[in-house]
């Protein structure tokens, strides 16, 4: 399929293969899925979950923890950090380590302050609208995109979004379920009409597919041999006949 075609297909026409119940079951399966956990659990006060969400990019667990940590310290509650300047949210996550201090505090700065223009810092109002109109809320929202608000909507409102994070994203386009040429809000909308419409299912698959992409379908040298997809996968042959990589000698 050339580029200009693929860009004309939506994700509503794209039929999954016949296959794919059974590589999402054996996906599921291979990380420890052997029953659905229950649902995510509401978040009383989604905004935490959101600036969770914007410390967490491009950041490991235990920075974004660190520097979730410091900001409740400095703010107990969101309306004093409303007093504060963009520099001042700066200050504390650089104290907590990590990168992109300056672009993050002022992602937080501005969803704040966007928010009090409605009344008070707060995303509680999110429980009371329909999915669609909780993303349109969410994505107008600064520095907030599809798959922030689908994180959101999935984990913290648990509604049955479906998420794709970058490891998700190369399993679908290794197992050619989806053209290379997407960006990721197409394939989330494929995978809205391909997954069960159930949160419970929704948020599981999203964490194998996750630990998946960490631990063996990995951006370079994956190990296709004990992948439990290759047997659908065409880049599992491809990778598994170039044979392992060569070793780098002085």
């Amino acid at each position: 399929m050339n580029r200009a075609r693929e860009n004309r297909v939506s994700p509503a026409t794209l039929p999954p293969p016949e296959w794919w119940p059974e590589a999402a079951q054996a996906l599921l399966l291979a990380q420890g899925y052997a029953e659905l956990p229950e649902e995510p659990t509401p978040n009383p006060e989604p905004l935490d979950g959101l600036i969770r969400l914007i410390l967490a990019q491009q950041n490991t667990w235990a920075v974004a923890q660190r520097q979730w940590e410091a900001l409740r310290a400095a703010y107990p509650r969101w309306e004093l950090a409303l007093v504060a300047e963009p520099e001042d949210l700066e200050a504390v996550l650089r104290s907590a380590g990590g990168g992109l201090a300056r672009s993050k505090s002022r992602t937080i700065w501005g969803v704040l302050h966007q928010l009090a223009e409605r009344g008070r810092p707060s995303l509680r109002w999110l429980q009371r609208l329909d999915d669609a109109q909780a993303r349109a809320e969410l994505e107008a929202l600064p520095g907030v995109g599809r798959r922030s608000a689908s994180l959101l909507l999935l984990f913290h409102l648990a509604r049955p979004a479906a998420a794709v994070d970058g490891n998700i994203e190369r399993v679908l386009w290794r197992l050619e379920v989806v053209p290379p040429t997407w960006p990721a809000a197409k394939q989330e909308q494929w995978l809205e009409g391909v997954l069960p419409l159930d949160t419970a299912y929704r948020a599981a698959f999203h964490r194998a597919g996750v630990r998946h992409g960490r631990e063996v379908c990995t951006r370079r040298s994956p190990d296709c041999p004990s992948c439990v997809l290759n047997r659908w996968c065409p880049s599992a042959e491809l990778f598994m006949a170039a044979g392992p990589p060569a070793v780098e000698t002085d």
